[in-house]
């Protein structure tokens, strides 16, 4: 067995301990939309489903993606591919065309499952595929032509297929925001999801008498880790709705006896606004978990856990390096500071030339994985990326932040050329080129600016040939892009502030200029 940090792990891979966690029998794993999913159930299921993936040609290494809503089905694909070594891709459920084939693409998959709901992005994009998946639609499949039903994929055979998997082996494909590319697909190990389990563990001082109501996606490393893996590996029941609902929020933490939360920075700035009340501490919940480093503003943070009485840990976690590798913990916080590696990791402070600084002075943040196989294997079809980003055998963030005299971690801000929105990243790289496209732009450069509600909000700076209405190139990049990669603010301009040295536009200087003069055109966005 691996040694992980001392300890001899439950499992090494995710097939291990499905097969493991069958034992707690009826004991609910998943409960997603009112529908249960129990752990005898979830092995059982996933077995069927496995061995039906083989009959449609899927074996190990190969890739089976989806997009799907938050659903028990989407946990029994994802524990069929754990069965048979295949590897598994959740797509963003707010892909448009262009965004769905470039992924699709991206991954080879062999197989795609789509919710009904969601069928119009791939009927879009499918003409365009370099890839030919076999086709299963949750709901009617008469929205795809071809398509088999996903009932289809629920044999008859409950027979564990024999595969021999090891931990290092690949299990899934996330994607991450691209700082100056298209999105990365990021390509993670059993062993990545086994470890990050056990830090999950760690922080949330979790056992199988805890419930956690997950306010991510499965297309999200956080709601993977939250709602699944470390809900697995602790015996522990995992919450899941289709989106973030503040009207019935505490509702259904008091339905089902939450005691672990994860919201993001908006959602607690929204929880927030709803009216005080005599209830609101009027629950089990005893920690929140997973407020990203530098998503909540000290202030707010106070104030959630002042009035509902729920202490909340900041971490500093990346999608390549699996979640919570640095983080506070009920007993180690220190003001300002999203805690310690605590063994996980090994952390280093560079300048631009990757010399080492000397703490409190800030510069990019650099890891290295104290046990091998724990971090991203790769970005795929990215090799010259993943050989940048592993420069010096340093995982390398863009990340900016200092260590201070006993190694507490401080974020500061990024580096990369990225936006964080709603608790996702977005690529301003892409969202330039979509707006760029526009017959009228000449140019143009996106930033991130204060959000009203936290995190931020997206202002794009045109410059045009020839009059454009704002709302046109709202409308422009609605049909290109994602809705949250839309731009809130748009401001028009005759040139741009360029650096010295590379006459390359200073986006470090628009984005203190902040929202300024610009138009609102989303103020739905708030």
């Amino acid at each position: 067995m691996i040694d992980i940090m001392g300890r001899t792990p439950h499992a090494e891979t995710l097939r291990d301990l499905i097969i493991l966690r069958s034992e707690l029998g009826d004991k609910p794993f998943l409960i997603c939309r009112d529908v249960t999913l129990s752990y005898a159930r979830a092995h059982i299921q996933s077995n069927k489903v496995a061995n039906r993936l083989i009959e449609h040609g899927i074996g190990k290494g190969d890739v089976v993606a989806t997009l799907m809503y938050n659903s028990v089905e989407q946990a029994v694909i994802w524990f069929a591919c754990a069965k048979i070594g295949a590897i598994y891709a959740a797509l963003n459920v707010s892909l448009v065309k262009d965004d769905l084939c470039y992924s699709l693409n991206d991954t080879g998959a062999k197989l795609f499952v789509v919710d009904e709901e969601l069928s119009p992005a791939f009927v879009a994009a499918e003409p365009e595929l370099t890839v030919t998946p076999t086709v299963f639609v949750l709901g009617d499949t008469a929205v795809v032509d071809g398509a088999l039903p996903f009932e289809d994929l629920l044999g008859n055979d409950e027979t564990l297929p024999e595969v021999n998997i090891a931990a290092a082996d690949p299990m899934c494909i996330v994607y991450t925001g691209g700082s100056t590319s298209m999105p990365k697909g990021v390509l993670v190990s059993h062993l990545y999801y086994i470890a990050a389990a056990i830090r999950y563990g760690d922080i949330a001082e979790a056992g199988q008498e805890d419930v956690h109501f997950a306010n991510s996606h499965f297309f999200h490393i956080g709601g993977q880790q939250f709602a699944i893996t470390g809900p697995l590996y602790h015996g522990m029941t995992g919450i899941m709705e289709k989106w973030f609902s503040a009207s019935n929020y505490w509702n259904t933490i008091q339905k089902y006896g939450v005691t672990i939360i994860d919201p993001l920075g908006t959602m607690m700035a929204v929880l927030l606004r709803a009216p005080k009340s005599n209830s609101d501490k009027d629950h089990k919940v005893r920690i929140g978990v997973g407020i990203a480093a530098g998503q909540v503003r000290r202030d707010l943070r106070d104030e959630f856990e002042e009035r509902f009485g729920t202490p909340m840990m900041e971490v500093y976690s990346m999608t390549e390096l699996g979640v919570l590798i640095c983080s506070e913990r009920t007993f180690d916080r220190r003001l300002g500071s999203c805690g310690r590696p605590h063994g996980w990791a090994e952390i280093l402070i560079v300048d631009e030339d990757d010399n080492p600084v000397p703490a409190n002075t800030t510069g990019q943040l650099l890891l290295r994985p104290k046990v091998p196989n724990t971090y991203m294997m790769e970005y795929i079809n990215k090799p010259k990326e993943t050989l940048a980003a592993w420069k010096n055998l340093w995982y390398h963030s863009g990340d900016l932040g200092y260590l201070d005299d006993d190694g507490y971690v401080y974020f500061v801000g990024r580096e990369a050329h990225w936006i964080r929105r709603r608790g996702e990243n977005v690529s301003a790289f892409e969202v330039e080129k979509a707006i760029t496209a526009h017959e009228a732009v000449v140019d143009c450069a996106v930033v991130g600016v204060p959000s009203d509600i936290g995190e931020e909000d997206i202002k794009a700076y045109v410059q045009v040939s020839a009059e454009v209405e704002p709302m046109e190139l709202v409308e422009w990049c609605r049909a290109r892009i994602a809705f949250f990669k839309v731009p809130r603010y748009i401001e028009f301009v005759t040139e741009f502030p360029r650096t010295m040295t590379k006459n390359e536009i200073a986006r470090h200087e628009l984005r203190e200029l902040g929202i300024g003069t610009a138009i609102d055109v989303l103020p739905d966005m708030r």
